[in-house]
């Protein structure tokens, strides 16, 4: 047979000890004693609730005894949250506006906890005491700063030209395909822009140059300044401003985001040099892509030349071509050759 459950007599409410408002409010509220004789002392709970009432009731006084200063006691406090941090934290800023100062006296363990976690809150801003810089040290922060930088630049060219020469003797070090895409990236795509605006000032030279030597007779010279200006010139010159402004602006854009993302740190806690991994494949394209660019660019400049000479001065291709052959010299080519490299490495490095 089974039992009935056994029933448990019910409580009558009234009988429930009643609770006493006196105990309980005495340690949730916040007590201010002062100003008297420039201090004032805290007891209870500086938190959320009674942070504003803190600051509005503290606040004339801070004002009235800025000249002698203002104490705080916090010894006893019980309970210092965020938000009494910031209320001490506006006390002290309005008394130094008003010329006087805020002072922290003896503190409860509680307020001590919260101040150390909250150092910054507590003290006055670093900006309000930092002295005026004169003339002579702000140009030696100025000169010493641009040391930094130099002294930066200085270490990451040779970094790169280290990493670059060492890699080409380790193949295992270097990522594989890496090269190949930043020279697609950096040279191929590139080819348009480069293409029409080498052409366009191939175009551009000539009319300018012709129009001078129309004067004297010696027009057939066009085909002879475009090719010499295009080879030594402008077509380095207007191919490295091209990609340092297209793929030069993109390695910046790419290198400062990945700096910001923390990827460059998390390179080196994986062991991985960030110099090798990211500027070296982007070294080595543009090596490779800008002399292979200007020297497309100064053919394309002179074919541009070509055909306003052909058009405006009626000079016949046998003519321009032969003027051209004449006019093409080792050496031009040479320059134009090695000042496309300096670029490529002025463009990386920077």
């Amino acid at each position: 047979m089974s039992r009935a459950p056994r029933r448990v007599p019910e409580v009558p409410l009234s009988t429930a000890p009643a609770r006493r408002p006196d105990a309980a409010d005495a340690t949730s509220r916040l007590e201010i004693d002062g100003p008297s004789d420039g201090a004032v002392a805290l007891r209870g709970r500086l938190d959320r609730e009674h942070a504003a009432d803190l600051y509005e009731r503290l606040r004339p006084a801070v004002r009235e005894h800025a000249r002698e200063g203002l104490a705080l006691d916090l010894s006893g406090v019980e309970r210092l949250d965020s938000v009494g941090v910031a209320a001490l934290s506006a006390l002290s800023r309005a008394a130094r506006d008003a010329g006087g100062e805020l002072r922290l006296g003896d503190c409860s363990d509680a307020a001590r906890d919260a101040l150390d976690l909250f150092p910054a809150a507590a003290e006055p801003d670093a900006d309000d005491e930092k002295p005026a810089e004169g003339f002579f040290a702000a140009v030696g922060a100025g000169l010493a700063a641009r040391v930094h930088g130099f002294a930066s630049l200085l270490a990451l060219a040779a970094d790169t030209f280290y990493f670059t020469f060492a890699g080409a003797r380790r193949t295992r070090r270097v990522r594989r395909g890496a090269v190949w895409a930043e020279i697609l990236r950096v040279g191929v795509n590139a080819v348009p822009i480069v293409s029409l605006i080498t052409f366009l000032i191939g175009v551009v030279v000539g009319l300018q140059s012709a129009a001078q030597l129309r004067n004297f007779g010696a027009q057939v010279y066009v085909a002879n300044l475009i090719t010499i200006s295009m080879l030594r010139e402008m077509g380095p010159l207007m191919t490295a401003i091209l990609i340092a402004g297209r793929s030069g602006a993109a390695i910046a854009a790419e290198v400062a985001t990945m700096q910001v993302t923390q990827e460059v740190d998390a390179l080196r806690t994986m062991g991985l040099n960030p110099t090798r991994y990211i500027v070296v494949p982007k070294f080595v394209a543009m090596t490779v892509s800008l002399p292979a660019l200007t020297v497309f660019a100064g053919a394309l400049g002179i074919f541009g030349g070509y055909l306003m000479t052909l058009v405006y001065l009626d000079i016949g291709t046998e003519v321009y071509w032969t003027r051209v052959l004449h006019a093409v010299a080792l050496d031009d080519v040479l320059l134009g050759f090695l000042k496309s490299v300096a670029f490529a490495w002025i463009i990386v490095v920077l």
